[in-house]
């Protein structure tokens, strides 16, 4: 082992040690929160998470510190947030998704870190094994065993007609050449054509989605991502004006005009996520912590938007459906 790989190891054995003693002797542990997805106005995943805190003893004001860090969809904001959360001194920061996590680290080295939808952690570097994360960052993955193919089913079951599959992409989003290779393959395997279109301002979305109707994409996949989550209301109200359905990962119970939603149900996650936190306050190593995957997967229908875009969605995917938006 390298002499520079000791040093950080036990750098990090005694940060874990200070908030464990910090915790045992009545301190109020300082726990950080580094949000991409949510914004002032938008934050439910993250009340998610400090309402589990609070059930598991961790009030903020009585006997905790919380920073709260929001960055509204917007990557280049993660750096300067991050930095305000370091300089508090936090025991542990939960950070929201790998390009959040990745910033936390750089910003507080050594710090404990909790990811609430990880993507694909191994993939993306943050972790060594799901089993054995191996240094300071675990938490909870976002996705399941072949669930972007599970979409493109679902979303071929509502439109079986359909020729070719959009992709409406971030390619600034950490998972976006991820994405983009394992929905292109759920195409092939399906065999309908793929058509990605890019957008990295919700300014671009617009002619994004006007190129992907001109290529006659029969259905569009709304990558994860936070900039585009922050925007969906909008993409679905477009994509409607261009008789384009709409898909993506993301369960919308309170109706953003998506067409199709399934995925993860993000509040969970963001739940369980209070859980590792609660486990690192009291003394545990997040390398010590596997990496949990999600539970609870969820469809949604919006019979809504199919109705106006004069679709009929099968019986049985509306009885297979946990929530019909009508």
């Amino acid at each position: 082992m390298r002499r520079r790989d000791v040093i950080v190891g036990a750098g990090m054995a005694l940060l874990w040690c200070m908030a464990a003693r910090a915790l045992a002797q009545g301190k109020q542990p300082v726990i950080g929160i580094l949000a991409l997805f949510a914004s002032e106005s938008d934050k439910v995943f993250v009340n998610t998470f400090v309402k589990a805190l609070e059930r598991l003893g961790y009030v903020a004001g009585k006997n905790a510190v919380i920073v709260m860090r929001l960055a509204n969809g917007d990557n280049a904001a993660l750096p300067a947030l991050a930095s305000e959360i370091a300089q508090a001194g936090p025991a542990v920061i939960m950070a929201d998704v790998p390009s959040a996590i990745k910033v936390a680290q750089s910003a507080a080295p050594g710090v404990p870190i909790v990811g609430a939808v990880m993507g694909s952690p191994v993939e993306q570097g943050l972790i060594q094994s799901f089993a054995h994360p191996g240094g300071n960052v675990t938490g909870i993955a976002s996705g399941v065993e072949d669930l972007d193919a599970k979409l493109v089913e679902l979303a071929l079951e509502a439109i079986p007609n359909a020729k070719a599959m959009g992709l409406l992409l971030n390619p600034a989003g950490d998972n976006a050449t991820i994405y983009q290779r394992e929905l292109e393959a759920a195409a092939r395997r399906r065999g309908i054509s793929f058509r990605p279109a890019e957008a990295r301002t919700p300014g671009e979305i617009d002619d994004a989605l006007r190129a992907l109707a001109a290529a006659g994409a029969g259905f569009v996949i709304v990558q994860p991502n936070g900039m585009l989550y922050l925007e969906m209301r909008h993409i679905a109200t477009t994509a409607l004006v261009l008789r384009l359905p709409t898909v993506n990962d993301r369960p919308e119970k309170n109706g953003t005009g998506i067409m199709l939603c399934y995925g993860v149900d993000y509040a969970t996650n963001y739940a369980r996520a209070a859980i590792f936190v609660d486990k690192i306050l009291k003394g545990a190593k997040p390398a010590d912590l596997p990496v949990e995957f999600p539970t609870k997967v969820e469809l949604v229908v919006n019979l809504k938007t199919a109705k106006a875009l004069d679709l009929v969605v099968p019986q049985s995917l509306l009885v297979a459906a946990d929530e019909v938006i009508e």
